[in-house]
């Protein structure tokens, strides 16, 4: 459970994964909140571009999950440093979608999805400072 190849695993299940928020959820919410057709077509724009991310960065981790013990910690150091610096934008950008739009949850990020990115960023820096062999 706590081998590099464990973490590059769950990161590119996770990454995959917002293939459906970025490229099937986002539509529906950009309709359902930008009146104008210009700003529709750019926000399903940035969302399949979002999407198009997660399965570069999603293959990426998959790929990695071979690579030798002291190389995966580098690594999985870099991408844990990566998801701490998301984590913090992702908490700022809550916070002030919370604060701007009270009324409106669908603009933040459910705070489980916000528990799991933070779970998952603990778990790629401990194995990338733990794992042996």
């Amino acid at each position: 459970m706590l081998k590099p190849k464990m973490v590059f695993t769950a990161l590119a299940v996770w990454f995959f994964f917002h293939i459906v928020i970025f490229w099937f959820m986002n539509p529906a919410g950009v309709e359902a909140f930008i009146d104008s057709e210009k700003g529709q077509l750019l926000g399903r724009q940035l969302g399949y571009f979002g999407g198009t991310c997660c399965i570069i960065i999603g293959v990426v981790m998959f790929l990695l999950r071979d690579l030798d013990l002291a190389l995966a910690k580098r690594v999985l150091l870099g991408v844990g440093g990566s998801l701490v610096i998301l984590d913090a934008i992702l908490i700022a950008t809550n916070n002030s979608a919370m604060n701007k739009f009270p009324d409106e949850p669908m603009l933040q990020t459910p705070l489980p999805a916000v528990a799991l990115w933070i779970g998952l960023t603990a778990y790629t820096l401990y194995v990338g400072f733990t794992a042996e062999d």
